[in-house]
């Protein structure tokens, strides 16, 4: 269905330009210079002051219908550079080069495949959801006018009639044997016999409804008679003759979907006592319940899982799909905030993990691949986790910063794990702060000698995590709790006891 643009110009005129779904931002623009005599290429397009990309299609650019782009002159002529374009045939060849934006789609085709090209009687383009049929149209068709003027683009390019494009996609088919395509009509009768006798498929038709209209009047009526046979009814009432509870859908009862939870949380709740009763070595380094491992270990035993461990089950997807509605209903319905009502929030956040979580665990990664696991406390700073990786160097007067990503951000020396969100756990990663430092090692070497699997330092961590929460009373004030909390839960940093007010 056609839609319409209104086009302001630096003029002061408005231009209606009507558009398709398919139809390029740049390709609007050129209409609108080639009628007003401007320069299409020292022009841009915004929205509601906002910069558009050219290159995209009107249905992808999130535009509504109707919508007002205004013309802008840009700070530099825009040139049209190469494009690397990458062609891709119905068995699944690729093949890719660099051409011009102005070349047309048959020179792209005609360059990386020349025989195809020649023997093809029905040569297609696809594009995006675009479709180019006929050698006349693809020949009169640039990149440029696609919308593919800089960067790398892939295009596909298929041999079928018109009314084959509309009835199956280009969906590449491998060749089917005489055995299988037998076997496959073998199947097929079977499931035909099974659908019409009614014994082992199930067919929706229209005597199939009839029939069962027909059931229900019958036993309406029988039911209002009062003179059914004592013998029906005292037998016992017949199993249905199709489960219908039994899909893989969403339960339609509540009481399924609690049952499901609890089996699940049941289930996880075995799975960690069974883990926690194999205790793995575990090879302490120093205070704070230190550990060193390193990554290479791990993608060594994630590669002896089959390719069915990762495969999700429907009892997974159930519970994601919660998940997401949750979120989405919270995010919906949540109310509009002050900045003061925010800082309260996240006060309140703060205290709830601060009275739960009596410890954060929080590993640093060095560019070697070797993670140092310890245990901090959540009033603990940026700074009291340097102090503490500055032992394990090799050079301990080295300067470093730990950040994280993405994107890489510095931590401050002086924000506590929980002002940064480092609490229950938490990733950084060392780096050197001199870029000309090209040392491949960091860490000592007698801490390299007593390193753990990467199953111990999880098991140490989730052995950590185990630990009640504290039990708040509704009397107590949110001061006292903090001041109190403080007062019982001093540092372990090297610097000695916190103050109450650090």
């Amino acid at each position: 269905m056609d839609k319409n643009v209104t086009v302001l110009t630096p003029n002061g005129r408005r231009q209606v330009v009507k558009v398709s779904p398919n139809t390029t931002l740049l390709q609007i623009l050129e209409d609108v210079c080639t009628k007003h005599n401007f320069e299409s290429d020292e022009y841009g397009l915004t929205h509601h002051n906002k910069e558009i990309g050219l290159t995209q299609m009107f249905r992808f650019s999130g535009l509504p219908n109707n919508c007002l782009l205004e013309m802008t002159k840009l700070e530099k002529r825009r040139v049209a550079s190469t494009v690397e374009i990458c062609v891709q045939m119905e068995d699944g060849s690729r093949q890719q080069s660099e051409f011009a934006a102005v070349d047309d789609l048959w020179q792209v085709v005609e360059k990386l495949y020349p025989k195809e090209a020649t023997n093809f009687e029905h040569p297609v383009v696809i594009y995006m959801r675009t479709e180019i049929i006929g050698k006349e149209r693809i020949s009169k068709t640039t990149l440029k006018s696609l919308g593919i003027t800089a960067g790398r683009a892939m295009i596909r390019f298929i041999n079928k009639k018109p009314e084959e494009l509309k009835t199956q996609a280009s969906v590449y088919v491998a060749p089917v044997t005489s055995q299988q395509s037998k076997e496959e009509d073998v199947n097929i009768k079977k499931s035909r016999t099974n659908s019409s006798g009614g014994s082992g498929g199930f067919a929706v038709t229209k005597d199939l409804v009839a029939s069962l209209k027909q059931n229900a009047v019958t036993s309406k009526a029988v039911a209002q008679s009062g003179d059914t046979p004592k013998s029906e009814a005292v037998s016992e009432k017949p199993k249905p003759k199709y489960d219908w509870g039994s899909g893989s859908g969403r339960s339609m009862r509540p009481e399924d979907d609690l049952a499901l939870r609890e089996a699940t949380e049941r289930a996880e709740k075995e799975k960690l006592e069974a883990y926690m009763e194999n205790e793995p070595a575990i090879n302490y380094i120093g205070d704070r319940n230190a550990l060193l491992f390193s990554l290479d270990t791990i993608h060594k035993e994630l590669e002896e899982y089959g390719d069915s461990f990762f495969e999700l089950t429907v009892n997974d997807l159930k519970l994601i799909l919660r998940d997401l509605r949750k979120e989405a209903s919270g995010s919906e319905n949540a109310p509009l905030l002050t900045e003061k009502l925010r800082q309260l929030e996240e006060s309140k956040s703060m205290l709830n993990k601060i009275s739960v979580y009596k410890n954060c665990i929080i590993r640093i990664q060095f560019p070697d691949r070797h993670v140092l696991q310890a245990v901090f406390k959540p009033i603990d700073t940026v700074k009291d986790v340097m102090i503490f990786v500055r032992k394990f160097l090799i050079n301990e007067k080295a300067k470093f910063c730990l950040f994280s990503i993405p994107p890489k951000t510095i931590l401050p020396l002086d924000k506590t794990l929980l002002e940064l969100n480092c609490v229950p756990t938490a990733l950084m990663h060392f780096g050197l702060e001199d870029e000309n430092d090209t040392s491949k090692d960091y860490l000592k070497p007698e801490f390299l000698t007593k390193l753990t699997s990467a199953e111990g330092a999880l098991y140490a961590a989730r052995k950590l995590r185990i630990m009640k929460p504290r039990v708040v009373t509704p009397d107590e004030q949110t001061e006292n709790n903090v001041t109190d909390y403080q007062s019982e839960q001093p540092s372990t940093s090297t610097d000695g006891m916190r103050s109450k007010n650090s």
